[in-house]
């Protein structure tokens, strides 16, 4: 491939490099081309080394995501773009002199863009049906054991292992691989490993991250799916605990016991909100409970809940919290105040 034509720009070059150079079929000389290339100016191998970092960026976001950052390229407002053309609804003369190095980034991120969506993994999901659990073998020899309602997306590259907790809870045993990362997504958090054993739960907005052994790291993600200027983000060794919610973070020691009861066909809990507490039994309950008044989720629980003896729960909520129970016709569990 010859990059050097005069009417490209420098940033062009360097993106038309970045997708060759990743086909299955380029050969050797074009290798020494790219090199000579680089060699020959400085600012050929920073326009490079600066398109392989939006690469590298691109291949972490969806497509909303891809397309607000060409937005950003652009100054575009929302709703114009690829799909309406670049630069419609803008004025002629604005299209003139719109600057050279923004239509270059747009040409690059175009590009990029088809490199990604042609080499993006296939997605496979894991999940699980109420009151079930399952344990999966990925291709990479890592282990995955989902609770009840779980969901687990899974896109391995060669160059990252990439999951989603999409909704319920998940026990990560990974297999160790240092050029490899894995990295599961859940709600606003990244979670990243190398080869250590993690349990994370999500509860509507609150996502517990527990480390059982090794270290991994946690990170708040912004829509872009950034997390240079992350707000939060920190180190968990074994035995603790981040707990992630609208009320902020928390960490404190984990309790490998309980933050694994799950497995074990019980569910522990220490000072939670009632109405987490119920949406988890929920996940197992033959017949759900329901809060009739919002105010009982507040009062704060600790106790067990054992798997397929809900109605032994609700009985022992009963004697200690000010509620009463009874069913409708759909078999449904209603707490009220007494």
């Amino acid at each position: 491939m010859t990059s050097d034509h005069p009417t490209l720009s420098r940033t062009e070059q360097a993106g038309l490099w970045w997708v060759r150079l990743r086909e299955a079929d380029v050969a050797p000389e074009e290798i020494s081309q790219w090199l000579d290339w680089c060699q020959s100016d400085p600012a050929n191998l920073e326009a490079f080394e600066n398109i392989e970092k939006l690469g590298g960026r691109l291949s972490t976001l969806d497509a909303e995501a891809r397309a607000a950052l060409t937005r950003e390229l652009l100054d575009e407002p929302a709703g114009t773009g690829a799909a309406a053309g670049i630069g419609a609804g803008r004025d002629h003369r604005r299209r003139r002199w719109l600057p050279p190095l923004a239509i270059a980034a747009t040409l690059v991120v175009g590009v990029a863009v088809w490199l990604v969506e042609r080499s993006t993994p296939p997605l496979q999901t894991y999940s699980t049906a109420l009151g079930e659990q399952q344990e999966f073998k990925l291709e990479d020899g890592s282990q995955l054991a989902l609770g009840a309602m779980s969901s687990v997306s899974v896109a391995y590259s060669a160059a990252q292992r990439r999951l989603g907790l999409d909704a319920g809870e998940a026990y990560f045993e990974v297999a160790p691989n240092p050029s490899r990362p894995f990295v599961v997504q859940v709600g606003k958090l990244r979670v990243t490993a190398v080869g250590t054993a993690f349990n994370i739960r999500r509860t509507g907005e609150q996502i517990e991250v527990a480390v059982v052994h090794g270290i991994v790291d946690v990170r708040e993600v912004d829509a872009k799916g950034d997390d240079e200027d992350a707000t939060h983000k920190l180190r968990l060794e074994a035995g603790r605990q981040v707990v992630a919610g609208s009320s902020g973070w928390a960490v404190r020691a984990a309790d490998q016991s309980q933050a694994l009861s799950w497995r074990n066909g019980s569910m522990a809990f220490v000072d939670e909100d009632l109405a987490l507490v119920v949406a988890n039994l929920n996940r197992y309950a033959a017949h759900p409970v329901v809060l009739v008044d919002a105010a009982l989720g507040q009062l704060r629980y600790t106790g067990t809940v054992v798997q397929g003896r809900e109605d032994d729960w609700v009985t022992a909520i009963e004697a200690v919290f000010p509620v009463r129970a009874a069913r409708d016709d759909q078999g449904r569990v209603l707490l009220s105040q007494r």
